[in-house]
């Protein structure tokens, strides 16, 4: 409740007084009359009033001294003070400095009344806004007070479900499952993770605003963090068909000293709002060794795009330091500045000299001598490698399916899966399989030579000799549809162990694989490739027929499935990638020509024609083989009858399958 306004009216004149006291009576406002200086201190120790009328006779000191030795009390820190004097007294600037701090003026005597009445209404407008106003300010703070106590009741009650979904999944994972099953779990507990950092900001956002946001301080590995965040956001990448490719420096120490949780927070951020903005079919994420001094090593954080299209309001979330409410969209992007900056750090947005776009920030960590592996520790890697490799198993070899054609690459993965292979990785091209190969160890790169950026042959010759690859003599074997006669040599010049002709099958793989792993064991291929062989000959036969009768069939599903090994399950998978991407990539060649874009029309239809060759599908094989000669020729009226024809008989297909 607001109570009567009150003045103390300091005036040894007695018909001062009276004047003043009218005034305030006038004005509906409360009055206590005293005569001498000690009065005033000792009545504004006691309580807090609305406005001081003081006259420079009340004291011999200077009045200017006095009004701030009022004010230097708490409860009246901001009291108004009028000054009624006989003369304009001379005040310095640093004092009438002082002064301003809150209402002040100089009233001469003689006193008008008028006058002095509306500065005291002026005044009391003021109280009364001054007063709505910390009544606004306890209001909201009792309902942060209240967000405040609810997230904390509630803290528990989300985290523990989203933990027993985690904890769950793990179980899940130690118990017999296929590889498809083991998937679906993993993207379970991906999925559980990703839900748990996301209600993680939302606290965070909380705890900043009442600035209660805490570090930790706690030896990691660097590397399994970005690991683990990539894999977080596998699910939401596939979804948005985005890839991500990860640059690491290879002077980022292996053990950091700081706070885990927080850089998995910083990284899984401005990741999500860089996959969420972006355009384009990758983003790449660079991680580098900004400075060192003494144990301090700062990092630089980078996501590279084309076009990350941030709002203005992201942009200016990343600065701006008034704390102010961005919303949902935004709260991520809030979190991470503050994060950055108590870990010593800064965040930004630009555009850089090849005008692509860079969301980065810099964090800060402490080096540990944990993060160097003795000599002996070292041998005993090599020494746990060798002897793996005598006794070798599928599932210990580490492959990596490079491959631009998301049926290949699915196919590719499939089939190595069959054969009894878990640890492969994919890359859309030659420029990712560099990225992958500096990264992480790999026992065997499966290279598709024709693909956009980094060609095949190209990343086959920078694996032999750039010294970032961590095991640049790993066995590399080609996939082209090619004839190999010719390219034979090129193969060799590059640094390639092998090759395998597109589309490859399973006997082949898996006999220039034993060749390259003599000590690789896969008893139960050997076992299905017996099975299939009267399978194998009759389809030899299938073919003999077909080639005899010069007749190309639309759909061969009866080839598709020997090749497949009988598995009805992946040919399902096989075919439904087939009939989604192939609408994607008939698109990018229409867009590429509308363009001008030869280069990438060429490149998307030989795409397309490895695509029709996996599936069997020789008619549609056929028109994008004839569609790529046509485009090297720039033949512009046979390329427009070439996509017609590619159009409706991919239509045709569609409805046949």
């Amino acid at each position: 409740m607001n109570h009567k306004p009150i003045a103390i009216i300091a005036t040894p004149e007695e018909d001062q007084m009276e004047r003043i006291k009218a005034v305030c009576n006038s004005c509906h406002m409360n009055h206590i009359g005293v005569k001498t200086m000690q009065e005033v201190l000792d009545h504004t120790q006691q309580k807090p009033y609305t406005i001081l009328f003081i006259s420079d006779m009340i004291t011999e000191d200077h009045l200017c001294n006095e009004i701030l030795t009022i004010r230097n009390q708490a409860i009246n820190k901001y009291l108004p003070v009028l000054v009624l004097c006989s003369t304009f007294p001379s005040i310095s600037n640093d004092k009438m400095k002082l002064l301003i701090r809150a209402p002040f003026d100089i009233i001469e005597n003689p006193i008008n009344s008028n006058i002095l009445t509306c500065k005291v209404h002026m005044l009391l407008t003021l109280n009364h806004q001054k007063q709505a106003l910390q009544s606004e300010i306890q209001k909201s703070a009792r309902a942060i007070s209240a967000k405040n106590a609810f997230l904390s009741s509630i803290t528990h009650e989300i985290r523990t479900p989203i933990n027993s979904i985690i904890g769950m999944s793990d179980l899940l994972m130690d118990e017999k499952l296929d590889q498809d099953q083991k998937k679906f779990v993993r993207s379970i507990r991906c999925s559980g993770e990703m839900l748990l950092a996301l209600f993680n900001t939302k606290i965070d956002y909380t705890n900043i605003q009442t600035d209660t946001l805490q570090l930790d301080s706690k030896v990691f590995e660097s590397k399994s963090i970005i690991e683990k965040i990539s894999a977080m956001l596998d699910g939401y990448l596939k979804s948005k068909r985005t890839k991500l490719i990860t640059k690491i420096d290879p002077d980022l120490p292996r053990v950091l000293l700081g706070d885990p949780y927080r850089f998995e927070q910083v990284l899984f951020n401005i990741l999500l709002v860089s996959i969420e903005q972006t355009i384009n079919n990758s983003v790449t994420l660079h991680i580098k060794v900004h400075s060192k001094q003494h144990d301090i090593i700062k990092l630089y954080l980078c996501i590279e795009d084309e076009n990350i299209g941030l709002t203005d309001q992201q942009k200016h979330s990343l600065t701006d330091d008034s704390d102010a409410d961005f919303g949902n969209a935004h709260i991520g992007l809030f979190v991470t500045r503050h994060i950055v900056r108590k870990m010593d750090g800064n965040i930004g947005f630009s555009i850089n000299n090849e005008k692509r776009a860079e969301l980065w920030c810099t964090i800060c960590f402490t080096k540990t001598s944990q993060g160097f592996l003795t000599d002996c520790e070292i041998a005993d890697e090599e020494q746990t490698r060798v002897l793996k490799c005598e006794s070798l198993q599928a599932e210990d070899i580490r492959i990596l399916l490079v491959e631009d054609s998301p049926i290949n690459q699915l196919l590719g993965v499939k089939t190595l899966n069959k054969m009894g292979f878990t640890q492969i990785e994919t890359a859309d091209n030659g420029e990712e399989a560099i990225n992958c190969l500096t990264q992480k160890d790999f026992d065997l790169v499966l290279m598709d030579i024709f693909m956009p950026v980094m060609n095949g042959l190209e990343a086959s010759r920078l694996i032999r000799h750039q010294k970032t690859i961590r095991n640049p003599n790993l066995p590399i074997v080609a996939m082209t549809a090619q004839d190999t006669d010719l390219i034979q040599n090129d193969f060799k010049n590059y640094g390639i162990s092998t090759w395998l002709s597109k589309p490859f099958e399973i006997e082949k793989l898996a006999t220039v694989l034993t060749q390259l792993f003599p000590g690789l064991t896969m008893s139960s291929l050997n076992k299905k490739s017996d099975n299939s062989s009267d399978q194998t000959n009759e389809s030899k036969s299938s073919e003999n027929r077909i080639a005899k009768n010069n007749k190309m069939t639309v759909f061969d599903k009866k080839k598709l499935l020997e090749r497949l090994d009988g598995d009805e399950a992946l040919y399902q998978d096989l075919i439904q990638g087939f009939l989604s991407d192939i609408p994607v990539q008939i698109n990018k060649l229409e867009k590429a020509l509308d363009f001008d874009d030869l280069t990438i029309a060429e490149r998307t239809a030989h795409t397309l024609k490895g695509a029709f060759s996996n599936v069997g599908a020789q008619i549609l094989q056929k028109i994008a083989q004839d569609l790529e000669n046509n485009i090297q020729n720039g033949d512009i009226d046979k390329i427009t009858m070439n996509i017609h024809s590619l159009k409706k008989s991919f239509k045709h297909i569609t409805n046949y399958i």
